[in-house]
């Protein structure tokens, strides 16, 4: 009754009273200017003394083509110590150079690169090294030749490499493998039909190479998606955080009678293992009657072995899933939809044993009708798509937060494309998968596809189980039908700093934390850094930029 009260005064109160007492400091850094106009966030770390470690990368996408990283020392009054401009350089024989991660341990941040070595005809993987003094040093990490890579396939550096000139790169660090003609990320009918997949040439699966860093950055992984027309063939890297390697391997599948896609890779916390997900679209599933005509595949691979455990949708069609390592487990989620409405019924969840892959659990928990009433009030017909994880938390007692984005291309009459990132879901599950609350948070931001998309979107953290988004939104928080309430579209030089909180008990409130009257510059809400209960954001208006540091 009470949740249920609550939710009353929610929904018929107007939008002035949804503002809470929601505590939180704000620091600001003094203006400053770089040599370079934009720039992004990648790392945010603290050392014993204190202070913090800021790495923005940047790149100039002019006549002079650069790119490089800031890494700035900040005292706990946000003030610059000390700033290293590392400046990705390359001699000409170098080429196609691109960063795979960052990470900071001990004192050192590690710079993870990957090109193409002309002078040998190879592919080098090397770190850059650079120590609290700005010391630097660089160390390869591994070499594959080209006539050794067209044994297995290819990969498409001088692509990627072209599409990282068109932006800034963030470090995402999520693991998700993607190739460049993956249809189903921009279209709900190839996520959820055996058909649709099966109409995907093998001449069309495209190629990647991942890197991704566990929790506690005992360890990487690196893995290499090839394009190759015969077979599934990744090549598996792990290194340890003083870059020394643990295992060097292959994983591959023949694919001749079925088309198998890979999800995302994850490190271990000890350090010693990766999981690899994928999706098989085996021949046999094609038989079945009901629910979506493949199966997930999930494999651990050590030094010593590799085993793997199928996860069957029964009759559910989930379009991907992902997956975490938390304490001895797997953990994997997912959306899971019915095929005659192409729209997400609830949320999937899958636990094995992170030693023997034994599945413990498999839930499927249909969103709940305050969820519902969030999301469509009385339009029950409207379709739910294109969601994307972004951020998975763990509490103290084992339940589990995440949240999702609707992200979406579109384009208009004059062939312009838009990036789309609309509403936010967000959920918590117990320890055993049961879904405990489910929200969903109207939001509507589009952006043309040659413009920043670092203002609008938003960053999240979890604090003593409350869940918290920084939004940018525009003068006046929208009421939309059904007596809800939609956050919308954001002017990049003309936007106000939201918070977004949802209590341990999925009820929800708002808080303006910064008008634009108030601040000279813009903030980057979705590019944030984390530092235990405090998020770190970078303003920019034209040359001018700013730290703003807002403490839970």
């Amino acid at each position: 009754m009470r949740k249920l009260y609550v939710y009353l005064i929610f929904a018929l109160l107007s939008s002035q009273l949804f503002c809470q007492n929601i505590p939180f400091k704000l620091e600001k850094s003094e203006e400053f200017k770089d040599d370079v106009k934009k720039s992004n966030i990648v790392l945010t770390e603290t050392n014993e003394s204190g202070n913090t470690l800021i790495v923005r990368s940047y790149n100039d996408n002019g006549l002079s083509n650069y790119s490089g990283f800031y890494i700035e020392h900040i005292d706990s009054n946000l003030k610059i110590q000390k700033t290293l401009d590392f400046e990705m350089k390359h001699p000409n024989y170098q080429k196609n150079n691109i960063v795979l991660g960052i990470y900071s341990v001990k004192n050192e941040v590690k710079i993870i690169e990957f090109y193409y070595d002309l002078n040998d005809k190879s592919y080098v993987c090397q770190a850059n090294i650079i120590t609290d003094d700005f010391l630097i040093s660089k160390k390869e990490l591994f070499r594959i030749s080209k006539e050794k890579m067209k044994e297995t396939g290819t990969i498409s550096l001088e692509k990627e490499f072209f599409n990282r000139t068109k932006g800034n790169w963030t470090n995402d660090n999520s693991g998700e493998i993607k190739s460049e003609n993956d249809i189903s990320k921009n279209s709900s009918f190839f996520e959820f039909s055996w058909e649709g997949k099966s109409e995907i040439s093998k001449n069309q699966k495209g190629s990647d190479i991942v890197m991704t860093v566990n929790g506690n950055k005992s360890a990487f992984a690196i893995a290499i998606d090839y394009n190759s027309e015969n077979k599934e063939f990744v090549k598996l890297y792990l290194f340890d955080n003083q870059l020394n390697k643990k295992i060097d391997t292959d994983f591959n599948r023949e694919i001749k009678d079925k088309n198998h896609n890979l999800e995302n890779i994850q490190v271990s916390p000890d350090g010693r293992a990766i999981s690899l997900l994928a999706k098989s679209y085996l021949e046999i599933q094609k038989e079945k009657k009901e629910g979506g005509k493949y199966l997930f595949e999930i494999t651990k691979i050590t030094a010593e072995s590799q085993k793997s455990q199928f996860i069957d949708t029964h009759e559910n069609f989930v379009g991907s899933l992902k997956s975490i390592f938390h304490n001895n487990e797997i953990i994997c989620l997912g959306f899971y939809s019915d095929i005659k409405d192409y729209k997400f019924k609830g949320i999937c969840y899958y636990k094995l044993d992170s030693n023997s892959l034994t599945i413990l659990q498999s839930k499927y928990n249909l969103f709940t009708e305050q969820f519902m009433v969030d999301k469509y009030g009385e339009d029950k017909d409207k379709a739910l798509k294109f969601l994307t994880f972004k951020k998975i938390f763990f509490s103290v007692n084992n339940d589990l937060f995440f949240n999702a984005q609707e992200e979406y291309l579109t384009s208009d009459t004059n062939n312009r494309t838009y990036f789309n990132y609309d509403d936010i879901v967000a959920a918590k599950l117990d320890s055993e998968g049961n879904l405990l609350w489910a929200r969903n948070i109207n939001k509507r931001q589009a952006i043309p596809s040659y413009e920043d998309e670092s203002f609008i979107s938003y960053t999240s953290l979890v604090n003593e189980n409350f869940s918290y988004f920084f939004i940018n939104t525009g003068e006046k928080i929208k009421k939309i039908k059904n007596d809800r309430i939609e956050f919308g579209q954001i002017r990049k030089n003309k936007s106000n700093l939201n918070v977004i909180r949802i209590s341990m008990d999925g009820d929800f409130d708002y808080k303006e934390i910064l008008d634009d009257e108030n601040s000279s510059v813009t903030y980057m809400v979705s590019k944030g850094g984390i530092i235990n209960n405090s998020a770190i954001f970078l303003g920019r208006k034209g040359t001018k930029k700013q730290l703003l540091k807002i403490n839970l």
